[in-house]
Order: C-alpha cells, then sequence, then structure tokens
C-alpha cells in the first residue's frame, strides 16, 4: 500500500475512557470488581439483617469493598493527570504509514517504529491502540482511517 498520513490529537475525555474501559477487560480489574461488589454486597445485606454473614463490625469490609470497586476509575484519574502534565498529548501528531515502519511527529518529538516493533494492537471505541512495549503505545483514530488503511495497519502488525 501506498505511503499515508493523518493528523490527530487525543482528546483527554476518550483517552480516560479509553483508559477506564480497557481496564475493565483486564482480569486483574473484574476479579478485583468482584471481590469488591462481594464485600458491598454482603455489607448491605448484613445491616438490613437479611444475612448474619459477618459476626463482628461490617465497616472495613465495606471500605474494602468500596475501594476495590472504584479503583479502575481511581487509576483513570492518575493516568489522566499524567496526560494532563505532558504537553506531547495538547498537540496535534501526525502518524505517517508506510510499508515498513510508522513515523510519529509531533511538536517537540519524532519517532520511527519499524512494525517488528509493534508488539500488538487493541481497538477500544473510536481508537486503535498500536503498542510498542507492554505499557507504551500511540493511539490513532479510527474515524480518520479508511478501512482499507485500518486493515492494512491491523494485517502489519504481528499479535504475540
Amino acid at each position: 500500500m501506498q505511503e499515508f498520513t493523518i493528523t490527530t490529537r487525543m482528546p483527554k475525555k476518550e483517552y480516560a475512557n479509553a483508559i477506564f474501559f480497557g481496564l475493565y477487560k483486564k482480569p486483574g480489574f473484574i476479579l478485583v470488581s468482584i471481590l469488591g461488589l462481594f464485600f458491598l454486597t454482603t455489607t448491605i445485606l448484613n445491616y438490613f439483617k437479611i444475612t448474619n454473614y459477618h459476626t463482628y463490625s461490617p465497616m472495613i469490609d465495606f471500605l474494602w469493598g468500596l475501594f476495590f470497586l472504584i479503583s479502575p476509575a481511581l487509576y483513570t484519574l492518575i493516568v489522566v493527570g499524567q496526560f494532563n502534565s505532558n504537553p506531547n498529548f495538547q498537540h496535534d501528531i501526525k502518524y505517517t504509514f508506510s510499508e515498513n515502519e510508522l513515523k510519529v511527529e509531533g511538536r517537540t518529538f519524532r519517532g520511527e517504529f519499524l512494525w517488528g516493533h509493534i508488539i500488538k494492537y487493541r481497538e477500544i471505541g473510536n481508537f486503535l491502540i498500536l503498542y510498542h512495549s507492554k505499557n507504551m503505545g500511540n493511539f490513532i483514530d479510527k474515524t480518520k482511517l479508511t478501512t482499507q488503511q485500518l486493515q492494512f495497519i491491523k494485517s502489519k502488525v504481528r499479535q504475540k
């Protein structure tokens, strides 16, 4: 396919949504949320004397349940705080896709990634995330890509 370029800026709201909903797909966060619901449910049922599950004051269980349930939201707030403090996210980023590599260019940085160094992709909402390490990736706005361009990018990434 012929080289093509898109320019995009990641809105803070979209970034927060991608992180938040991406967390709820991870088994660890699902397990923690289920545990939080369990603690909250048993505490509430005990409070209304529907069950006698707790032989002690369940206030600690209630607080743990609340913490476990909102932990993905807390994590998202921390990550969005980093988003706000990084000026590279506040400007347009130009992505150039070619047969051999992905070029990323922002106001204060420039990078090139060979397709072999991109380890996986994930689609969340309107974004395609191209990971070049376990925790770092580029957010590509899928709405700015044609179907053929999107298929080209996916075909270049070898899922590991």
